[in-house]
């Protein structure tokens, strides 16, 4: 075993869905500077990546992709797989709650629930289901994304005298991901495909954090006193897509500064 080189990504091939976004940008860059080649599969794709390596940068490949629809998934993996037919990691980053985040459990009707459901698991469901195929018998690599939320309840006082909210459907979804990555390192262990997902704590974007006092009790409720930044999501996830992490499956990274810890 070459240790120098267990955190490498050089000549695999990785899907990240939802890699135009906050902090899907940041995922893209740490692969691509890690040897990676990396498609992104975003429903949005005009906010390219830009990187001051441009070598790393032209290994950026973009893909529009609607999550919610089966074929737009089927086509846009088989365009990552390539000639080949391979796929080496998937990250599924991308979720969709739709509109109203205001929405609580007492006036939330059922087309929005379904919205947020579907945008979360639902998404993963359906692209982790199409991406088995190019994965088989290549220790590839499968990393959700769960949250904080998965494993906890938000807590309101977070949220009181601000416009924010975090909804039921999105911590059901992130749940129900987190679940469904350890039946899926069961069931394609087989395969000899590591499934794991990384729950990031509170991250919020960069438009949100201009409200100091939400801000400031996100960072009040960590162990370590601040949010998340994307940065802080890259090493993990390029952890547990690499050899470093070849005999890890089923886990569940918590990446919260310690708050669930405490």
């Amino acid at each position: 075993m070459n240790y120098s080189k267990m955190f490498s990504l050089e000549g695999k091939t990785s899907v990240v869905t939802g890699g135009c976004g906050y902090l899907g940008r940041e995922i893209v860059k740490g692969f691509v500077e890690n040897g990676a080649i990396v498609y992104v599969l975003d429903y949005n794709i005009d906010n390219k990546i830009e990187m001051e390596d441009k070598i790393a940068e032209s290994r950026i490949k973009y893909i529009q992709c609607d999550l919610g629809n089966t074929e737009s998934i089927k086509f846009c993996l088989r365009e990552a797989a390539g000639e080949k037919g391979k796929i080496d990691s998937l990250i599924t980053m991308a979720a969709n709650l739709g509109a109203g985040v205001m929405t609580t459990v007492e006036d939330m009707d059922d087309a929005y629930w379904q919205k947020g459901i579907d945008g979360t698991i639902g998404f993963t469901f359906r692209t982790v289901r199409e991406a088995i195929p190019y994965m088989k018998n290549n220790n590839a690599t499968i990393v959700n994304i769960g949250s904080l939320y998965a494993v906890g309840a938000p807590d309101p006082r977070t949220y009181f005298d601000t416009p924010f909210n975090s909804t039921p459907n999105y911590g059901a979804g992130k749940a129900a991901t987190v679940e469904f990555t350890k039946y899926c390192a069961s069931y394609l262990a087989k395969y000899g495909i590591r499934v794991n997902s990384v729950s990031p704590g509170s991250f919020p974007h960069e438009n949100v954090q201009e409200n100091t006092l939400f801000k400031d009790r996100l960072a009040y409720k960590t162990m370590l006193g601040r949010i998340g930044y994307p940065e802080d999501l890259v090493g993990a996830m390029i952890y547990l897509s690499s050899d470093a992490s070849k005999y890890v499956t089923g886990i569940n990274i918590m990446v919260d500064g310690g708050q669930t810890a405490w």
